[in-house]
């Protein structure tokens, strides 16, 4: 009797995990398939009644353009009720939580972060540098193993700052199948991160008395522009800085354009008279000031009021104010380089290889290449603040809440790190990220050459070797 009690058991806990494996199997195709309706016809009917489809639609959208088709799925935990799996995009991995329902189908699901355990990460056949001697190294090669392995990335530098000592880390390689890793030497874009070059430019500026933050920004432009202002209030020279002018993201609308490569030879013949043609057909719908809304129109517009506030060209200003001082030999302006072969290759989520960006793509908003070596100097000089001006571009120029803004930085408070001065970047094949905390005398540059990652997950990398570099 008990054999055969073993044995119906058996069979019965046989068949509710063929069921569950029905379901997730199901799940995952119609998630590849774009079949979004049909995710949330799986649910039960306790669920479809309390959830929006519409909502659902959205979201899974929004997740597929982060994760790629699903190349694989494994269950990893199973408490009964909920279930983890393991889902491999093609774009980075994820953990799929799945909540059970008693009557069929599912009462619910939700994706989080997933992590390599410790031990898969220190064993994974990732070419490196890393030392492997300190605290810090170790948990450099965790997060930095982990990340590129869930994210599927192809290489990577990364300077660490700790109380003036510089530490350095590469990973990867430079370029898909070619199996050479990076040093500190190779060069990748910076993307926005060289929105904070000139918003220390900017600091320079207000302190040799070329501008003001409240100056009307019409005051250094060529002819009458009545359309930037608003109800009488006009555009200043902070709202560029901190993205409260109420400009548009780009000039022109890049969403006309089919392709990435037909938008860089559109750029490669785009000067700022065409620039400020484009401008003259903005209109401003919103107090200056008032509401936050990102706009490279408006950091590149700085960059051209900086040029003209000292009869200088930006090349020139950086090397002057910036790069001449920091000793930051490599790091320059972009120029006519969108044949992708001056320097490191970029990748999109898809793998495919992209146009480099240049100098009249994005000026000051975008348009600066370098290496993690110089980069360091940055970061060290952005901890130290010893610079007026550096200090001055770390003030809070606009704050919503949480969101707080200096002149080109943006400001979190209370991380486990404390107040992290921070920016990201991400161009059409690469992503970076650097950070300074000046109260712990620590900070970060984090180079890749893949794009389209995530803010927040990056942050949470760089908080984690932050908190391993004050220790």
């Amino acid at each position: 009797m008990k054999i055969i009690f073993a044995v119906l058991s058996g069979l019965f806990l046989y068949n509710a995990l063929q069921a569950q494996s029905v379901l997730q199997d199901s799940l995952v195709a119609r998630y590849n398939r774009n079949d979004f309706s049909g995710v949330y016809n799986l649910g039960s009917a306790s669920w479809r009644s309390n959830t929006n489809p519409d909502g659902i639609a959205g979201w899974l959208q929004y997740m597929k353009s982060q994760t790629g088709p699903i190349m694989h799925s494994a269950l990893t935990t199973d408490s009964g009720k909920a279930q983890f799996f393991k889902w491999d995009g093609a774009k980075k991995m994820l953990s799929f939580k799945l909540i059970l329902s008693d009557t069929g189908g599912f009462e619910g699901f939700d994706f989080q972060p997933y992590h390599l355990p410790l031990s898969m990460a220190y064993a994974a056949p990732v070419s490196n540098d890393n030392p492997l001697k300190t605290h810090l190294d170790s948990a450099v090669h965790y997060s930095t193993t982990d990340f590129m392995l869930t994210h599927h990335l192809i290489g990577l530098s990364v300077g660490v700052v700790n109380n003036g000592h510089k530490h350095f880390y590469n990973y990867g390689t430079v370029e898909k199948d070619k199996m050479q890793l990076p040093t500190s030497q190779t060069v990748f874009e910076l993307a926005s991160i060289a929105k904070t070059f000139t918003g220390i430019l900017l600091a320079q500026a207000v302190l040799d008395h070329k501008i003001s933050l409240d100056d009307d920004i019409r005051k250094f432009m060529p002819g009458d522009f009545p359309n930037l202002q608003y109800q009488g209030a006009p555009l200043k020279i902070v709202n560029l800085a901190n993205h409260t002018s109420g400009l548009p993201v780009e000039l022109p609308n890049l969403d006309t354009f089919k392709n990435e490569f037909d938008v860089m030879k559109m750029y490669d013949h785009y000067t700022n008279d065409k620039f400020f043609t484009d401008l003259r057909s903005v209109k401003i719908d919103t107090l200056p000031g008032v509401r936050y809304g990102y706009s490279n129109a408006g950091m590149k517009l700085l960059g051209i009021v900086l040029e003209k506030a000292y009869g200088l060209s930006y090349q020139q200003l950086l090397k002057k104010y910036i790069t001449g001082l920091l000793d930051m030999p490599a790091t320059r302006t972009g120029l006519l380089i969108s044949d992708t072969t001056s320097y490191t290759k970029g990748y999109s989520g898809d793998g495919i290889t992209m146009p480099h960006g240049n100098w009249n793509m994005f000026g000051g908003a975008a348009a600066i290449i370098s290496n993690s070596h110089d980069m360091a100097n940055y970061v060290k000089a952005n901890i130290d603040e010893s610079q007026p001006a550096i200090r001055l571009s770390h003030k809070q120029t606009f704050t919503d809440g949480n969101f707080t803004l200096g002149l080109g930085w943006q400001i979190s408070r209370n991380t486990i790190n404390g107040t992290r001065i921070w920016k990201s970047g991400g161009a059409l094949g690469f992503r970076s990220y650097c950070a300074v905390v000046p109260d712990k005398k620590i900070g970060m540059i984090w180079l890749s050459n893949r794009s389209d990652l995530a803010d927040d997950e990056i942050a949470e990398m760089v908080d984690q070797i932050l908190l391993a570099a004050k220790q």
